[in-house]
């Protein structure tokens, strides 16, 4: 490891803190500072006062010159070398996923001693500090009698440490850095207690319903926050490709005027109120004509769209704005996305082939990472543009032109009204459970134990041995294939490495299950297992029967 690796995993630390613990749900910066010295008086004075405000008052009196920004301060991190500052003191709040009140705490940057200390006013969470000398850096407990202080610095820290100076992801955006992350926390649990348990009950579709709806609920607190902590809230929006249509249900139902607009109508949109508007409508990005009153436009997972979104904002008029979250990755010309970059993951290059569109076409770009259950969570922002609003006719000339010469040797060709669903959802109920069935007592052939956890077999190997020609047929038909059924059926399977095995049911915490409704579904393993589940019925999240 060399210095700016030290450096740069230590920066992605202060921006993903809850990475650390499951129950931590964000770090926020309070109030930080620029020192001149890391002395010995800053710890003590630490060790010495019990919250916040006495330590700030203290401070005043060893050494601080300069109130700061966290950002600024990050990058004064980063720019050590050029810093007049030999320190810089963050102190931060951990907000809790339970609810409960915030940990306080300090981080201590020594930039000439390369060191990175972290004490909190708390015995939950632990005090470690990071060290770099000669090339190697060490990760030490604080408090070196407790073991499992040792533990979570050897096991958890120093591998996260080891692989963020590594990586070679260009996004490592702090999350929810652009709105209040409080305000988040707090709204996002009112949707989850307010939402949650109606929409479970009335979900007609084929998709998993608790990633939709927790991810579309997260959504929606965001954007209302953004909205809020922008002082830009919507006359109206549009949603473009919205799929379920559910985060336009949640906007409006929180009295946000708004619509919907997808090329195929879902069961669920005859079960929303007539306050949530949907259009089944096929969205031609070179013509299509939004609502007069829309001025925020929404690609939630947009596909084919998410390029185009910067683009009809930006030249429908001077006061659109949008939000993007892209998903998967198309071309203007609705193509799959062709690579620019090969040093980075296809995803980053995405979404940095998007950013660039978003300021070819006069935004400034934002960028943020939001905290919602799926890996493709960066979400990027146009509120502002790089020009006044009185250069706006000749600025739409130079986006036509852009989006011309995005265009010109493929034209624009997006997804068909009619199109196969192809991620085994389709396959008839009865042959499903057969295949499921099959690989489930192949896998417990020869498994021992009190608890029959069965073995691990290769993908490859299950194929061959478990399933016949026509099982194979009828995955293959809805093209998602068996790594994509076994997926489907995570509740009892886990595949890792291209390998499969039974997943061992386990109870879950009580912050695990916040908010989300359980006994829904038959308990696969009290039918099937020859020892039954392992959870008396009052811990399983299925039905026992």
């Amino acid at each position: 490891m060399n210095p700016e690796e030290f450096w740069k995993a230590t920066t992605i630390l202060l921006k993903n803190f809850h990475s650390l613990n499951k129950k931590i749900f964000a770090c926020n910066f309070d109030v930080s500072f620029k020192v001149k010295t890391i002395s010995d008086d800053l710890y003590n004075a630490f060790i010495e006062t019990e919250n916040f405000n006495s330590y700030v008052n203290s401070l005043n009196s060893t050494g601080v010159t300069e109130e700061c920004l966290h950002e600024d301060a990050i990058d004064d991190c980063l720019l050590k070398a050029s810093s007049k500052y030999d320190g810089l003191v963050f102190l931060i709040k951990l907000l809790m996923k339970n609810g409960k009140e915030p940990i306080e705490g300090i981080v201590f940057l020594d930039l000439p001693k390369k060191t990175f200390t972290c004490r909190l006013f708390t015995d939950f969470f632990f005090d470690f500090k990071i060290s770099f000398e000669s090339g190697n850096f060490s990760v030490e407990p604080l408090n070196v009698f407790n073991e499992k202080s040792k533990s979570f610095c050897k096991y958890v820290l120093k591998p996260k440490l080891e692989k963020w100076s590594k990586s070679e992801d260009q996004k490592h955006v702090k999350s929810l850095n652009l709105i209040d992350s409080e305000a988040y926390n707090e709204l996002y649990s009112q949707f989850k207690l307010k939402y949650s348990s109606n929409l479970m009950e009335i979900w007609p579709e084929c998709t998993d319903p608790l990633k939709f709806i927790y991810e579309d609920l997260a959504i929606a607190a965001y954007l209302i926050v953004l909205w809020k902590t922008t002082e830009s809230s919507p006359e109206a929006f549009a949603d473009l490709g919205c799929g379920n249509g559910l985060l336009v249900y949640i906007l409006s139902e929180e009295g946000y005027k708004g619509y919907g607009f997808d090329i195929r109508k879902r069961k669920i949109w005859d079960l929303y109120p007539k306050t949530t508007i949907l259009f089944e409508q096929t969205i031609s990005p070179t013509n299509f004509k939004l609502p007069e009153d829309v001025d925020w436009i929404i690609g939630n997972h947009s596909d084919e769209l998410s390029a185009w979104i910067p683009a009809l904002a930006a030249k429908h008029s001077y006061r659109m704005k949008y939000f993007l979250l892209p998903c998967c990755a198309y071309e203007f010309s609705g193509a799959k996305f062709q690579r620019r970059s090969a040093n980075i993951s296809i995803y980053n290059d995405f979404l940095d082939y998007v950013e660039g569109v978003s300021n070819s076409c006069g935004f400034k770009t934002l960028i943020d990472r939001l905290k919602i259950p799926s890996t493709k969570r960066i979400g990027l922002v146009g509120i502002k543009r790089h020009f006044l609003e009185v250069e706006f006719p000749e600025k739409c000339s130079n986006i036509e032109e852009f989006i011309v010469k995005e265009t010109k040797d493929n034209g624009v060709k997006l997804r068909d009204k009619h199109e196969a669903v192809r991620n085994c959802t389709q396959i008839n109920k009865n042959i499903l459970e057969d295949i499921v069935l099959k690989i489930f007592h192949k896998l417990m052939e020869n498994g021992e134990g009190p608890w029959n956890s069965g073995r691990e077999l290769n993908l490859g190997d299950l194929v061959k041995t478990a399933l016949t020609k026509a099982d194979l047929q009828a995955i293959k038909s809805e093209c998602g294939g068996l790594k994509t059924l076994l997926k489907n059926r995570h509740e009892i399977f886990i595949i890792s490495g291209g390998n499969v095995k039974i997943r061992k049911p386990v109870p879950k915490t009580k912050e695990e299950m916040e908010g989300k409704t359980t006994k829904k579904r038959q308990c696969f393993f009290q039918q099937h297992h020859p020892n039954k589940c392992p959870l008396t019925d009052e811990i399983c999240t299925f039905v026992h029967c």
